[in-house]
């Protein structure tokens, strides 16, 4: 009976390890966004992202997932389609590099050496911590409304999102993806600055809500290859 046992155990911690798969690869696509200035449309790209991508498979319904994304974030109240956001007359232009972990889950199970699983939609649940430029001081001789001098500022997120990826050729896939990140903080537009300056107090200063943070987004598409154990369960 105990030989019967270890046999058992043998087999489906064997069946696990051989079902491991890794999956490498770099998406492209666009940011865009969302806060006290500019467009109110939640998803809208408008400036460029890209980044490296590294998946996990721990079985057919959930992967283990990290990336590392450069992104650009574009904002101008005069592109809002709201009177009162196009007064205050301010731009935002900042790049943002992130670092993300968490996991994805299948809504099917998915495995591209079976037609069958080979395509699934899914979802994204994430932690991010992300690296920006936050204003300190103004810069001499620039209008007081323009010229910030910058310091390098991590911040936390949580992301989530949904996709849908499909085999594209032999060990090759590909996926389609909407990433929200809800962030910590409200100073990705200034708009503490902003408030806070006895320079620039005033209309201007008007526009930053403290009761609400900021959000970014990436929509694109991913590029993965697959390698190590064998693309079967």
């Amino acid at each position: 009976m105990k030989k019967i046992i270890l046999f058992l155990l043998f087999c489906q911690f064997t069946s696990l390890s051989m079902a491991q798969i890794n999956e490498i690869g770099f998406f492209v696509g666009g940011s865009n966004y969302i806060g006290d200035i500019g467009n109110t449309k939640f998803i809208r790209a408008n400036a460029p992202a890209f980044g490296f991508i590294y998946k996990f498979n721990k079985d057919p319904r959930i992967a283990y997932r990290t990336t590392l994304t450069n992104m650009t974030i574009h904002s101008s109240s005069a592109n809002s389609n709201n009177e009162v956001r196009e007064s205050f007359e301010i731009t935002i232009d900042k790049k943002i590099t992130e670092l993300t972990a968490g996991i994805e889950f299948n809504f099917f199970e998915y495995n591209i050496a079976s037609k069958k699983q080979s395509n699934s939609p899914y979802f994204i649940f994430e932690l991010a911590a992300f690296q920006y430029k936050k204003a300190i001081s103004l810069s001499p001789n620039i209008n007081p409304a323009d010229g910030f001098n910058y310091k390098t500022k991590w911040g936390l997120a949580l992301p989530f999102g949904i996709g849908y990826k499909s085999k594209l050729y032999d060990k090759f896939a590909f996926a389609l993806e909407t990433r929200i990140r809800y962030t910590f903080t409200d100073d990705l537009d200034d708009g503490q600055f902003y408030k806070d300056h006895d320079l620039i107090k005033g209309e201007k200063s008007k526009f930053n809500n403290s009761s609400t943070n900021d959000w970014y987004l990436f929509t694109g598409i991913s590029i993965v290859y697959t390698f190590g154990r064998p693309t079967c369960y």
